[in-house]
This record gives C-alpha cells, sequence and structure tokens, in this order.
C-alpha cells in the first residue's frame, strides 16, 4: 500500500482486551476524528458492510477521513455466512487493496482461522493478535501493569500473581479492581501489594472460599474457625466449602507424593518450576487439562504459595483428611442444622493431625 494506507487486523478471544488496543490505535492514529462503524449480532451485516464500504471510497464531511474502525466485526468469526452476506465482506476486503489513502482498523473477538475472511485479513493486514484465551497469563500480567501505570501506582510480582488468580484471568474485572485498589493506597502507599488484594478483593474463581481454605491449611486455628464463621454468616451450606477444600487437598497430595518420592523438593519458598516440569516429563503429563486433578495443570505461582501449607502434612495425614471431607459430606445430610460445628471440628482435627 502506498502513502497512508493501512489495515490494521486487532484480534484475539478476550472483548475487553481487542477493543481496548483498538480504541488505543484509533486514538493514536487519528486523536479520536475518524469514523467508527459498530457490528452487532441483530443482524444487518450486509447493510453495514455496505456503509463502510462507501465510508472508505469517500470523503466524510464532519472527519479527517484518514482513518476509519470496523469495530467488533463478525464476518471472521462465522462460517455460516449468507451469499449476499459473503458479496458484501468481498467488497469490503477489495476496498481495502484499493487506493484508499485511509488507515482501517478492523476488531474482532472469538475469530475462526479457518474463515476464508480471516484468512484474506491476514494477507493484507498488519494482524495485532492480543490473545486473551486464558492459556497465556503474561498478556493479563502486561494489562495489570498497564491499569496500574494509567492510575499512578505499581503493583507488586505477588499481588498481581493473586489478583488473576481471583479475577480468573477477566480483563474486564482486573481493571475495575485495580482502579478500586489504586483509590484505597492513594496517599498511603504508591504501590499495591499482596495484603491489599487479599483484603479488598472479592474471589470471583473460588466464589467466597479462598480465605476458609488458606486458613483451614494454615498454623492458626482461631483464625481458621474464625474464617469459617465469616463464611457461615452468609452461607448455609457447607458442601462448596467441602469441595474447596478438596481441591485443594487433593494438590496436597499430589505434592506430596512427588516430594516423598524424591521428585520436587518442598522448602520455605514453595516448589521450583524446573523440578515440577521435569516430573511433568517424567509421567508424561506436560499438557494436562486444567484441573485439581493434575498439579501440573496449576499457575506455578499459586502452586507454590501452597506447597509452603503442605511440607506441614504428611501424605498418610492428607489421604486420611480427604477421607474425612468426603464423609463430611454425607454428614452434613444428617446434620444440616449443625454444618458450622462439623466444619469447625474438623478444622480442629485437622490442625491437631499438623506435622510439627
Amino acid at each position: 500500500m502506498n502513502g497512508a494506507e493501512r489495515v490494521i487486523f486487532v484480534c484475539g478471544s478476550d472483548d475487553f482486551l481487542v477493543d481496548g488496543r483498538a480504541a488505543a490505535l484509533f486514538a493514536e492514529t487519528c486523536g479520536g476524528n475518524g469514523e467508527i462503524f459498530t457490528f452487532s449480532s441483530d443482524g444487518g451485516l450486509s447493510a453495514k458492510v455496505a456503509a463502510a464500504v462507501g465510508a472508505l471510497c469517500s470523503v466524510p464531511l464532519f472527519s479527517d477521513g484518514n482513518t476509519l474502525w470496523l469495530r467488533s466485526v463478525p464476518f471472521p468469526c462465522e462460517m455460516s455466512l449468507s451469499d449476499d452476506e459473503k458479496a458484501a465482506v468481498t467488497s469490503l476486503l477489495e476496498s481495502m487493496r484499493s487506493s484508499h489513502g485511509k488507515t482501517v482498523i478492523v476488531s474482532a473477538t472469538g475469530v475462526d482461522r479457518r474463515t476464508k475472511a480471516f484468512k484474506d485479513l491476514e494477507r493484507i493486514a498488519e494482524v495485532v493478535d492480543v490473545g486473551g484465551d486464558g492459556r497465556n497469563a503474561k498478556i493479563f500480567e502486561r494489562a495489570i501493569d498497564e491499569f496500574a501505570e494509567t492510575n499512578g501506582v505499581k503493583i507488586d510480582d505477588a499481588a498481581a500473581s493473586l489478583l488473576l488468580l481471583k479475577c480468573d484471568n477477566n480483563a474486564r474485572l482486573l481493571e475495575q479492581e485495580i482502579n478500586k485498589l489504586s483509590a484505597y493506597v492513594f496517599g498511603k502507599s504508591d504501590s499495591i501489594g499482596e495484603g491489599d488484594v487479599s483484603s479488598l478483593v472479592d474471589d470471583q474463581n473460588y466464589g467466597n472460599f479462598f480465605e476458609p481454605v488458606e486458613k483451614f491449611f494454615g498454623d492458626d486455628l482461631n483464625a481458621t474457625l474464625s474464617a469459617i464463621g465469616k463464611y457461615f454468616f452468609c452461607n448455609g451450606d457447607a458442601r462448596a466449602l467441602i469441595a474447596a477444600l478438596q481441591a485443594r487437598n487433593r494438590l496436597f497430595i499430589q505434592l506430596r507424593a512427588l516430594a516423598d518420592s524424591n521428585r520436587i523438593k518442598i522448602d520455605g519458598g514453595g516448589v521450583r518450576s524446573g523440578d515440577l516440569m521435569r516430573a511433568a516429563k517424567a509421567l508424561s503429563a506436560e499438557n494436562s487439562p486444567k484441573s485439581t486433578f493434575s498439579v501440573f495443570s496449576q499457575n506455578f505461582w499459586y502452586l507454590s504459595k501452597v506447597a509452603v501449607q503442605c511440607a506441614n502434612f504428611e501424605l498418610l495425614t492428607l489421604l486420611e483428611l480427604q477421607s474425612a471431607l468426603t464423609s463430611a459430606i454425607s454428614s452434613t445430610l444428617d446434620r444440616p442444622q449443625n454444618q458450622k460445628t462439623l466444619l469447625s471440628e474438623l478444622a480442629i482435627r485437622c490442625f491437631l493431625r499438623r506435622v510439627r
């Protein structure tokens, strides 16, 4: 392309990240003084594409006419387009190839790389893949840093890792929580710490189980009983919390078994990533699907953090605890009015069985 002609294709699996990157490019190229065509899922694709073609091939009256943003386009994501829609998209792509003298930003979420439209866009555009499908945590780590920088604060590594875990890699929620945390530390600190995240951010990935689970396997019995009390202040059923405790204990059993067989070492710093990688390779478990039934599929920061607690238990104790947790589920049905007492008694037995 010659002169100012440029096509940028922004895609990914997280709509918030895609829209944010495209908006930044739009502001960068025209200062916001361009045209935006927002596509929707309620039909009318052919008409919207035709309008975009018209804008691309003409000079608008009320903007500088140098930048056109085709926002949230569906055609790189959809295999089953009608004949009219296919013709309209083909016309648009041909117009992008022509000497239009403009910057065209195309953004799409959840693309299907098998579609003809996606392949054609790859050939004529600069592709900006922001990812965001949950498999690459570094994308969200960068987003956290950017959100914090926008608010004029920093966030330490442990706080960022805990925030990712609590928000379950949800970019929109991450920005909201960073805004809240930034306001909280304003005037007190220029950095968000792990304690701030722990105190102020709800556990999207674990309901409201995070605190009682952490305390249950910790070394402070009074804090454990207090956390269980807080849980039952808002909840009447123990089964969901028991399931969360079983999930944590499953990871402990695997970690303890790996440590006892000398495949990994657990110390005050948790576990080493190299040890885990070698163990995963030896056990052919490198590509395990994410589940608490596979210790190798977990977030490494989280796993290393909980491994410190795991070091306080013997394998036999963990196996007995898993059995006790399973029995506790049945007990909640027999003692529905005493579920808080049941969990408290279980926590006391767990605390007494810890390795000293």
